[in-house]
């Protein structure tokens, strides 16, 4: 997650929707989850907001896991945080993942 606010975000300096949560995506997030909460609520606090991914990626993560007996990497949930319930298949989202890797890899060299 701290890696994809990085990347959506420059480094936390452009939003303060670090994560860029769409509407539609806390709306999703909603439906999984039987949660109300508004669009406002989830990306004005951080915390809120990493709840949502989880709740996202728990869900279609799993999904991940049914069509392709595979569980989750960080790039197919990168690519579903880019691209929606189906991301890891679009080939749009690749770009996505590269940014998204070389951050992790830079964290990981530190």
């Amino acid at each position: 997650m701290d890696a994809i606010a990085i990347v959506e975000s420059d480094n936390g300096l452009t939003s303060k929707n670090v994560y860029q949560l769409t509407p539609i995506y806390v709306r999703d997030v909603c439906r999984i989850t039987g949660n109300r909460i508004t669009f406002r609520q989830a990306t004005g606090c951080d915390e809120l907001a990493r709840c949502c991914m989880s709740a996202y990626w728990a869900h279609y993560g799993r999904l991940y896991y049914l069509k392709t007996g595979k569980p989750a990497s960080a790039e197919v949930l990168a690519r579903i945080h880019n691209g929606g319930p189906d991301g890891w298949r679009k080939k749009a989202t690749n770009a996505y993942w590269r940014k998204v890797s070389r951050v992790l890899a830079r964290s990981k060299s530190e």
